[in-house]
């Protein structure tokens, strides 16, 4: 089988991007050729040249365009797999491969074609004004796109115009949704639910449990207002008696972290550390924290941690009741309560859960989140597109698993 992989890399790399990265090496290992049609938005700086990116939700820029078509008539994959397309490509991608007679899926890592800041959150809540309203008003009011009336105005006319073309319903044969929650949050937004199927992240190759003797919580991640980083403050200043928390990440918000983690003398800011050095922290920690306020795709962080066998604690929204069973190998607490939270931890500690729940954590992993399953998920839907109406095996021969 030969594959297309379609991404529009982001100017900070994110798990999105890690993500990408772990699925074309999953597939190319097990015998399936695999190239990629890679973009970025590194030219993209300024006001004015956010407002030009916004109006490729039109068209493709001629240059990319005779690239990618290009690629199509050179390579002739089997089937093309768009993972982030915006804002440097166009839907128009999605139909030349359709008129080429090629099966095109894409996954929706976030919410883009039912929000122009593909994030359903705004003013530090959840939001989804824009879902069900006919011309999108509310993301053009709120400068939801790069902060700007006009680039919103701008790229909302633009997906108004794919949806009104219909490019969601018959240029794509399949869309991949991360979890449950992410599909019916689509399918409210209208797409067709016979067209979404639901693939996990994963982590590829496993790296094994951890010992979790390290006697703290981990919060690793972006430092941003979204993935509920005040709430955890706030926690910490509040439960003086609480283990020590340690933050690995950058972002926004570092400033903050850094001036909390000089007044408090349980928590700790690590800055910025590499995919391995987390994993190192996460294997030793009592629990990963995941405080989110908003709709997270699923965090890879989450899927991480059951691989080390952390438990983890997560806001009861979105994703995470899915992938966390309260009380079996983590917890979930109402999101942005920091009272909540550090009544949740203080229960936990009192009754030694942690280190009982470290079993069931790797458990869910092996079950849910390994590459050989993650492998038998995609391939399945890459037949159901390529072999319509045939058999549908798991995996290719020459994987042999």
């Amino acid at each position: 089988m030969k594959v297309l992989m379609v991404h529009n890399r982001y100017q900070q790399r994110g798990g999105e991007d890690a993500v990408v990265d772990a699925e074309v090496r999953l597939l190319d290992t097990h015998g399936v050729e695999v190239r990629r049609f890679d973009v970025d938005n590194d030219s993209i700086h300024g006001v004015l040249a956010k407002i030009q990116a916004s109006a490729n939700l039109f068209v493709t820029p001629s240059a990319l365009n005779e690239r990618f078509l290009t690629m199509l008539s050179g390579f002739q994959p089997d089937v093309v797999h768009v993972h982030n397309w915006f804002p440097t490509l166009s839907p128009s991608i999605f139909k030349k491969c359709k008129e080429a007679g090629i099966p095109v899926l894409h996954t929706l890592h976030n919410y883009r074609l039912l929000c122009i800041s593909a994030t359903l959150f705004r003013d530090g809540r959840v939001c989804e004004d824009c879902i069900g309203s006919t011309f999108r008003a509310p993301g053009v009011m709120h400068k939801c796109y790069r902060d700007s009336h006009l680039g919103s105005a701008v790229a909302t006319a633009g997906m108004l115009a794919q949806w009104a073309a219909g490019t969601w319903h018959r240029s794509v044969d399949k869309f991949i949704a991360l979890s449950e929650f992410a599909k019916r949050k689509l399918i409210e937004g209208g797409l067709p639910e016979e067209k979404i199927v639901v693939k996990p992240n994963f982590v590829d190759p496993d790296p094994g449990p951890g010992t979790g003797d390290g006697g703290y919580f981990l919060y690793a991640g972006r430092l941003t207002e979204e993935k509920g980083l005040r709430t955890l403050l706030q926690c910490w200043r509040s439960g003086p008696d609480l283990p020590l928390l340690r933050i690995a990440g950058m972002g926004p918000l570092q400033d903050e972290v850094r001036d909390a983690a000089a007044a408090l003398p349980n928590v700790e800011w690590l800055g910025g550390k590499s995919s391995e050095e987390v994993l190192e922290l996460m294997g030793r920690a009592k629990a990963a924290l995941c405080p989110s306020l908003w709709y997270e795709g699923m965090p890879r962080v989450v899927i991480e941690s059951l691989a080390v066998g952390t438990p983890v604690v997560a806001s009861q929204i979105g994703c995470y009741p899915e992938m966390i069973a309260d009380g079996e190998w983590g917890a979930l607490f109402p999101a942005g309560d920091a009272g909540s939270l550090l009544n949740c931890l203080r229960a936990l500690e009192s009754k030694g859960a942690f280190g009982e729940m470290r079993a069931n954590a790797r458990r869910c992993f092996e079950a849910e989140y390994t590459g050989k399953r993650n492998l038998s998920l995609i391939f399945n839907i890459y037949r159901s597109v390529t072999f319509a109406g045939k058999e549908v095996y798991s995996v290719p021969v020459s994987a042999g698993i």
